[in-house]
């Protein structure tokens, strides 16, 4: 059996290994399978890559209905529900405060 070694950046292994496990792979069963499929999925959008933008992208683009676009906004405009942890965060002392 032969043994491949790469030097590659600290992030760039990071991205690779979070990838596989996003595919449910080990590191080295992720490498093999890229780099001998084919260069496009038949038929469609490749999911490695689907995966990547939506790890790593600085920005993702999602569409929305007209109805669905709604109710987002009202869920941002909207007074967020109060929870136990807010609850406890608001009224216990802080501090500066003071002593």
């Amino acid at each position: 059996m032969a043994r491949l070694t790469l030097e590659i950046p600290d992030e760039t292994h990071r991205r690779l290994k979070t990838l596989a496990a996003y595919c449910g792979m080990t590191m080295k069963d992720f490498l093999l399978s890229r780099a001998l499929a084919p260069g496009e999925v038949a038929g469609g959008e490749d999911p490695i890559r689907r995966a990547d933008d939506l790890l790593f992208s600085e920005t993702t683009t999602f569409k929305l209905s007209p109805d669905e676009w709604d109710a987002f906004c009202q869920a941002l405009e909207g007074p967020a529900a109060p929870t136990t942890g807010l609850r406890s965060l608001m009224t216990s002392r802080s501090v500066l405060d003071g002593r």
